[in-house]
């Protein structure tokens, strides 16, 4: 197996890591969704954000692909209707280097790996008074418009860390539960870890160096043209002899981050 493209790169031990379920509504109009973990890494200069079942099955992949193949087929036997992908759906891993001010986002559009670098913003934050609890911890209400959608997040202060999932961050205090005001994107927290974790760095378990692309606007441009105009997942469809969108592979609501122009090129 070929591993020289890998890309691992670590920079310092990690504090803290908190484990959130992600749940994205794929179709606004029956409000089909799916929910997918997510892994939020801390360290004191650095971050990493990134999809729990897509690291350890990109890993898996490379290392051991006997064990990839046995767990793939058990999860897809033969006659099941609906397709299982071992790594989930989500797919979009973020580095963040703290004093370098500096974030990398990376993922694969239509099976091509690509990678963008953005000075790192966090979002303009408006505390408010309301409070509630979540697993255990005294959380207080923020709000944002951020990129095109409001968010309301919840942050504990009982835990001084300025993370969050995602580019939520930047309160004085650990985002646990996160959502934009339509409901289309919700993070919960679901476990906090301080012991036996792995290091913070770029760690991504490829074959091929992904593409690297001029701007975030260029990424959000390239995903809008795959998946919102249904490029990818028209040619798949039509490959497999279905004439029906695949919800995995094409969405039927928008990105995170809307402030891109809405029109292919």
């Amino acid at each position: 197996m070929n591993m020289a493209a890998q890309i691992i790169e670590n920079k310092e031990p990690a504090i803290l890591e908190v484990h959130y379920m992600k749940t994205t509504v794929t179709d606004t109009l029956v409000k089909r969704s799916y929910s997918d973990p997510m892994t939020l890494r801390v360290g004191k200069t650095s971050a990493m954000f990134y999809p729990t079942k897509r690291m350890f099955a990109d890993s898996l992949l490379l290392s051991n692909y006997a064990l990839y193949d046995k767990l793939h087929r058990e999860m897809n036997p033969a006659g099941q209707s609906e397709y299982k992908p071992i790594g989930g759906i989500e797919r979009e891993f973020l580095f963040r280097n703290i004093n370098a001010g500096e974030t990398m986002v990376y993922r694969k559009i239509a099976g091509d790996a690509y990678s963008y670098t953005e000075q790192t913003a966090h979002p303009v934050w408006k505390l408010k008074s309301e409070t509630k609890k979540i697993l255990g911890y005294t959380c207080q209400l923020a709000t944002c418009n951020y990129r095109g959608r409001i968010w309301n997040v919840w942050f504990t202060p009982d835990i001084p860390v300025k993370e969050g999932p995602w580019k939520l961050f930047g309160l004085p205090g650990l985002v646990l539960e996160a959502s934009d005001a339509k409901n289309q994107y919700t993070y919960k927290a679901i476990g906090l870890y301080t012991k036996n974790l792995q290091p913070i760095g770029i760690r991504l378990y490829i074959r091929n160096k992904p593409y690297k692309l001029k701007s975030r606007q260029e990424y959000l441009q390239k995903l809008y043209k795959e998946y919102i105009k249904g490029n990818f997942a028209s040619s798949m469809n039509a490959l497999h002899g279905n004439s029906k969108q695949n919800t995995h592979s094409v969405s039927q609501y928008d990105f995170q981050e809307r402030d891109y122009p809405h029109a292919s090129k």
